[in-house]
């Protein structure tokens, strides 16, 4: 994957020095774009593993309306600790051990299994910090990619401009050549970075990371329920 993301950061600055058109004033230049997106995409693959470049565009869905998995998953993760916990308090164990066994989240899984087996605080500490190890483990990295993002989008947008800036001083012993449509080009290039960091990738990263410390603070309040729910059995 490293080799890929070297290539890639190389074809962008060729792309960077392609001919172009420099001579027309315009909002929207999609060579420009290639630049932020291809450079971003270079860096992303360049230094991260297979799995964490993977989840950096899996993990987008969760802004994505009627996709966001994490986000569901949190929230009925926290129905079923409420459940178990309100059942077990109110006597009706076998109800809340029926809830544990048929649930698909682990989380559930391990309040019973502390529930039944009595489980010390030390050992409800490290069930469930693994669980909290494994969320991190899975997430973490794309998260991290999209607040590097946010950092990297205007710096590939100064490649851009850069480029663009070696091409207009090539240019200028040119008769026809258009100062101000040149430069205007060239610092499209930085509009189109500060743009990607600023608006896009730095809001999604903070959001991101929300969910990422939502599921990690359900965790640890499923842990403080199996050590109270282990309490009150054992009084």
């Amino acid at each position: 994957m490293q080799v890929i993301g070297i290539f890639i950061l190389l074809g962008v600055v060729w792309l960077g020095f392609m001919e172009r058109d420099m001579n027309q004033i315009r909002l929207f230049d999609l060579h420009a774009l290639f630049i932020i997106l291809l450079g971003s995409t270079g860096a992303v693959i360049l230094g991260s593993r297979t799995r964490a470049a993977i989840d950096t565009l899996v993990i987008l869905r969760e802004v994505l309306p009627g996709l966001k998995r994490m986000t569901k998953e949190t929230a009925q993760m926290e129905i079923e600790r409420a459940k178990i916990a309100e059942n077990w308090k109110a006597g009706n164990r076998a109800q809340s051990l029926s809830l544990g066994e048929a649930s698909k989240y682990n989380s559930s899984k391990e309040l019973i299994h502390a529930l039944l087996h009595k489980g010390t605080d030390s050992s409800v500490e490290k069930h469930f910090q693994e669980l909290q190890h494994s969320e991190r483990d899975r997430w973490e990295s794309a998260v991290n990619n999209w607040e590097m993002l946010s950092k990297l989008g205007p710096s590939f947008g100064m490649v851009g401009t850069i480029t663009g800036m070696i091409q207009l001083f090539k240019g200028m012993g040119e008769e026809n050549s258009n100062i101000g449509a040149a430069m205007s080009l060239a610092l499209t290039a930085t509009l189109y970075g500060v743009a990607f960091g600023a608006g896009i990738a730095g809001p999604i990263a903070n959001y991101l990371r929300s969910l990422l410390e939502e599921r990690l603070g359900l965790l640890e309040r499923c842990e403080g329920t199996a050590k109270d729910l282990v309490s009150l059995r054992d009084n």
